[in-house]
């Protein structure tokens, strides 16, 4: 069997919206509060935000509500703030044990118009 067959018969085998392997969770904080999202080793933050059912974290300048949009790091409307550092991409960001995930506002605030601790300018 050529490894493209290899490859398909494999990822055929696999169930289809069930997440595998070691699972652990990060922290959302978004407006309203702090809460617990399931992540999967080897998924992005955004992918395990989108299946907690976040669709936005973060708000334009204008005050539109923003979230993942090509999924490949080239638009920059999944940026938010990941332990401490705005306007980090979501979708380039492996998620991990523990890690925090704010509401960005604008350029890089927290909800409140402060700068998040950590911050660099």
């Amino acid at each position: 069997m050529d490894q493209a067959a290899s490859s398909a018969a494999s990822a055929s085998s696999r169930r289809r919206g069930v997440r595998e392997g070691e699972s652990f969770t990060i922290f959302f904080e978004d407006r309203f509060g702090q809460r617990a999202i399931p992540a999967w080793a080897g998924e992005s933050v955004a992918a395990a935000l989108l299946a907690a059912g976040e669709r936005a974290w973060r708000t334009a300048e204008d005050g539109s509500p923003r979230g993942l949009f090509c999924g490949i790091g080239v638009c920059w409307e999944c940026r938010c703030i990941i332990d401490g550092r705005p306007n980090t991409r979501a979708c380039q960001t492996e998620a991990r044990p523990g890690l925090s995930v704010r509401w960005q506002v604008g350029p890089g605030l927290l909800p409140d118009g402060s700068v998040p601790d950590g911050a660099t300018s």
